[in-house]
């Protein structure tokens, strides 16, 4: 039975996630920007509340539309974070045995030094 090796790039990991957080940080400034456009655009459609039934309708559908909007660019923005952070965690798992072999071998050393 052959052994089975896992090899990754610390540096290639860590600039994925970088890259990652990067998206993740352009999307959190998404929904404010959606927001002031929005805030731009309100009543556009006419004045509600009175006899303009186009405006009651369109207001309605606009704030309505307008939340879906929020809802999904916060899920997504969500979500990148999430993988942001799974990318990142990798890393470190990925790391740590290297690190402590690191560590095990320096100690190694140390104590053979001192038998000399």
């Amino acid at each position: 039975m052959a052994a089975r090796e896992y090899s990754a790039e610390i540096s290639v990991i860590r600039a994925a996630s970088g890259g990652i957080g990067a998206l993740a940080g352009g999307g959190e400034h998404m929904v404010s920007d959606f927001e002031a456009g929005v805030a731009e655009t309100v009543g556009w459609w006419g004045d509600e509340g009175g006899d303009d039934l186009f405006a009651d309708r369109m207001g309605e559908q606009c704030r309505k539309e307008e939340a879906q909007v929020i809802e999904t660019a916060t899920s997504i923005t969500g979500f990148v974070n999430a993988l942001f952070d799974a990318v990142d965690q990798e890393a470190d798992h990925v790391q740590r045995p290297q690190t402590l072999a690191m560590d095990d071998i320096d100690a190694q050393s140390l104590q053979s030094e001192e038998r000399r």
